[in-house]
């Protein structure tokens, strides 16, 4: 391949997942996503730490079978921050495995959110052990009702 071609092809490449990367630079802004995927009792092999330690965090406290697959699900935490300091609704739009196109949706009302705030959501237990794992998701910050910032997967459509 012509360098000249690589490197246009790197660069659209670069461009296209920084689209959908790239967090809203507005009074608020959500700044980072990090999804996780619990799915057995057994840690994964890895050498990052931080995965290990997150694994046996929301395993802690399960001691039977049935409570280690009740915890067995999607987790996302959502970092965000404002300048505002209105009150807001964070929302996590998905879709899973087995629901197709159908849209599942979670809120938390934050009534009086500080400079930088984190809020989380899970899909776990019957929801996902009935519909599957999520495949696409899209995380959206609402203040009066209209969207301020949103942050999506690289799935979403």
């Amino acid at each position: 391949m012509k360098p000249g071609l690589s490197r246009f092809l790197y660069l659209g490449a670069c461009g296209l997942l920084a689209s959908c990367a790239v967090p809203a630079s507005g009074p608020v802004a959500i700044t980072k996503v990090n999804p996780y995927h619990l799915q057995n009792s057994t840690a994964p092999s890895t050498e990052d730490e931080m995965i290990a330690f997150e694994h046996t965090r929301l395993l802690l406290g399960a001691i039977n079978a049935s409570e280690r697959s009740d915890r067995y699900g999607n987790y996302f935490t959502i970092f965000w921050r404002t300048k505002t300091r209105s009150p807001v609704t964070v929302r996590l739009e998905y879709r899973q495995g087995s629901t197709g196109l159908r849209v599942h949706s979670q809120e938390v009302s934050v009534p009086n959110p500080k400079g930088t705030n984190t809020t989380k959501f899970q899909v776990t237990g019957d929801d996902y052990h009935q519909n599957g794992k999520v495949t696409q998701w899209k995380a959206s910050i609402l203040e009066n009702g209209a969207v301020v910032a949103e942050y999506r997967s690289f799935l979403w459509q």
